[in-house]
């Protein structure tokens, strides 16, 4: 399997975990998650930042509770 495919599939888990677990409530806790989750070895390891896990965590809530909002 190649890293774009791998990339995909992450990302569609990620998003399912989302609109499972979050709800508008969790949004206030998102810069504590996020500073806990810079903190994990896997984060470490590629060297992400607290600016780009807090944007894409920003992108994913907004894409996941756009989608939720059309089933409405």
């Amino acid at each position: 399997m190649d890293e774009k495919r791998k990339g995909q599939i992450a990302l569609a888990v990620l998003k399912i975990r989302l609109r499972q677990e979050t709800s508008i409530r969790d949004i206030a806790n998102i810069k504590r998650v996020i500073g806990n989750t810079i903190k994990d070895p896997e984060m470490i390891a590629i060297k992400a930042t607290n600016q780009e896990l807090l944007d894409i965590f920003k992108i994913l809530i907004v894409e996941v509770f756009q989608k939720q909002m059309k089933n409405f």
